[in-house]
């Protein structure tokens, strides 16, 4: 396991045992669309793509306000709002909710400095956002240069990224940052350590590099330490960390050159979690491949049971090819968390499935789930995103709600109590 992955896994905090996210802009969409972040455009020609967990496309509405959209990191979720202003809360240790500060809010506070944004993306500890002009500023943790400011310097206030311009959407990982511009073209910046940057090589950078022989795409989503392209043609290429299988290859060996994903042409949305990816396709079914020791690729595995001190280590689950999530049709959006993924179905329902200990799923329960379960109460949301113990879903009204761990106020609340059901975010 990389060092990019041993971040998601810290272990949850003895208040929350029993009771956590692009891109990933979640995929907003009212048809079938995706891995970090993102608004619903249409691609001439191509697929209709969402970008959840980690991507953003923008989408206007009429009188130049734009869609309000969702994204989780691992402890913090923020909101673009129909005026282009941001907001965030929950964890704030590294100034990612960008409000000048690095206290944690439980209540949504305004990105200091930010108007006119289009999109909004956030990862492990930093957010990004997309302004009008096509450039992007990004705030929270800067240890890898994930900022592209060309430091390593933390920010809780928005920097720009370095020589930027033309960008369409963005995808935000676990210590690195993708943009697609407007030729299609990727650029990405930050950690490097497994070739998540896809520049052919393993150095990091602080400021952005051109990703290697990617032409074509449509938007991007950003794991730990992977990312994975949507292309306008439907397939989806992914580079990086692959000792899960979540490069989709086929093959368990890192790559840090982009490459294709095994057998999938009708891709509509991408998705990327920790150690995993997910793609939603025209059927309106989604795929997933890469780590399944939570069963987020819904495949339907059996799953070991919940490990105990002084147990031997759990058989490796995996999948290097994409598997068909079971039980579950008419899929509009996808979106993920660490170790869990979730979808809305035709009617706004939600479902979820993988890692549960911090109640993620929605489902009033606390036990992981290799096939989706239905998120409690939940009917007319046309976006989902999930940080590590904790998810969020919208409505196209721009209200939200979130559940799972609340530690540090991620779920949007006015307070720490966590909820394993849906509850309304206060203030948007």
């Amino acid at each position: 396991m990389d060092r990019m992955t041993d971040r998601w896994r810290t272990a949850a905090p003895a208040t929350f045992v029993v009771a956590v996210l692009v891109a990933v802009l979640v995929g907003a969409c009212s048809a079938p669309s995706g891995g970090g972040t993102g608004t619903t455009t249409t691609t001439g020609g191509g697929p209709t793509t969402t970008t959840p967990g980690g991507g953003s496309t923008t989408t206007s509405l009429p009188g130049g306000s734009v869609t309000p959209t969702l994204v989780s990191g691992r402890l913090h979720t923020c909101s673009l709002r129909p005026d282009g202003t941001v907001r965030c809360w929950g964890n704030n240790s590294f100034g990612q909710l960008g409000n000048g500060t690095t206290t944690s809010s439980s209540l949504p506070v305004v990105v200091q400095g930010l108007a006119g944004v289009k999109a909004v993306a956030a990862g492990g500890y930093h957010t990004c956002a997309l302004r009008g002009d096509g450039t992007v500023a990004c705030w929270g943790d800067n240890a890898d240069g994930q900022l592209g400011d060309g430091s390593q310097t933390s920010s809780n206030v928005p920097v720009v990224a370095y020589n930027l311009s033309g960008v369409t959407s963005l995808a935000v990982g676990g210590s690195h940052t993708c943009a697609v511009k407007a030729t299609g073209n990727v650029s990405c910046w930050g950690d490097n350590f497994s070739g998540q940057l896809g520049t052919g090589s393993n150095s990091s950078a602080p400021t952005p590099r051109s990703v290697a022989s990617l032409t074509g795409v449509a938007s991007v989503a950003a794991g730990d330490a992977h990312t994975c392209a949507l292309l306008t043609s439907g397939g989806v290429s992914c580079w990086g960390d692959n000792i899960n299988g979540q490069l989709g290859r086929g093959t368990f060996d890192n790559a840090n050159v982009a490459g294709p994903v095994t057998g999938l042409a009708t891709a509509t949305s991408i998705v990327t979690g920790a150690g995993f990816s997910c793609a939603n396709r025209t059927v309106g079914v989604p795929v997933c491949w890469g780590e399944n020791l939570y069963g987020q690729l819904g495949n339907g595995a059996v799953l070991p049971p919940p490990p105990v001190a002084g147990d031997p280590p759990p058989p490796p689950l995996k999948e290097s090819t994409p598997q068909l999530v079971v039980g579950i049709v008419g899929v509009a959006a996808i979106g993920r968390g660490a170790d869990h993924a979730c979808a809305i179905t035709t009617g706004g329902f939600g479902w979820c499935w993988g890692r549960n200990d911090g109640a993620q799923l929605g489902a009033s329960t606390t036990g992981s789930s290799s096939t989706p379960v239905s998120v409690v109460g939940m009917t007319g949301f046309n976006q989902i995103t999930g940080g590590e113990w904790h998810s969020c879903a919208m409505r196209s009204n721009g209200t939200a709600v979130c559940w799972g761990q609340n530690t540090y106020g991620q779920l949007g609340t006015g307070n720490t109590l966590s909820s394993q059901t849906p509850t309304p975010v206060v203030g948007l």
